[in-house]
């Protein structure tokens, strides 16, 4: 029973270990240039160790997407609970999923990539963990849908398909992240807050409820 326990325990720092590697070697030479090889030697395991936790960096990705949109979610479980108005929701939400994507940035945006192009094609094999993500960030969506239909039955913010908005805000997010870090010096994050929520009071938010939409 130990051997076993102990067994569990080590597989389990393994695959820490790579993903943690993975994470940084896809942050360092991009996703699309590391190789397995890169992997086993920048965590100091052998190709067949990285092989036994994973078939490719695909399913390296997809596992470090995973924990992203655990994260995500846990996000929503928190702003879902909180007794205050869904516009102020929309708010907390926007501030949280920043800090979220300042954080997994590159990683994200080409999650979203893949999603964008996998869902207007549908033509690639999937692999079951990129599937479940698939899922995952459906189920995303809809939360995030529902929150603002919300907003809208309080006549807070703009009649659009919330769907729409639901894309037009986390483009908006996401995109900003990714200046904030091509811009890194000139530009900093209460600057980026500032011109998300500046769109927002100004194109999504009903007049006079503004003011609750701003820092």
């Amino acid at each position: 029973m130990q051997k076993k326990i102990r067994r569990k325990r080590q597989i389990l720092r393994n695959k820490t270990v790579i993903l943690r590697s993975s994470r940084e070697l896809f942050h360092k030479k991009g996703f699309y240039a590391t190789t397995m090889e890169d992997i086993a030697q920048y965590s100091g395991f052998d190709r067949r160790t990285i092989y036994n936790h994973f078939t490719n960096k695909e399913d390296i990705f997809a596992a470090l997407i995973s924990g992203i949109l655990t994260d995500i979610c846990n996000v929503f479980d928190e702003i879902e609970a909180e007794q205050v108005s869904p516009l102020e929701k929309l708010r907390d939400l926007v501030l949280k999923l920043l800090d979220l994507y300042i954080d997994n940035s590159q990683l994200l945006n080409i999650f979203m990539s893949e999603y964008e192009i996998n869902e207007i094609k549908k033509k690639r094999h999937l692999s079951a963990y990129t599937l479940k993500n698939i899922h995952s960030y459906k189920d995303i969506e809809a939360r995030l849908v529902n929150m603002i239909r919300q907003a809208q039955e309080k006549n807070l913010v703009v009649d659009v398909h919330p769907y729409i908005l639901a894309g037009v805000l986390n483009e908006l997010i996401l995109r900003s992240v990714i200046v904030l870090h091509n811009l890194k010096g000139t530009l900093k994050k209460k600057d980026v807050i500032r011109d998300i929520f500046e769109l927002l009071g100004n194109n999504v938010v009903k007049a006079g409820d503004s003011s609750s939409a701003g820092e």
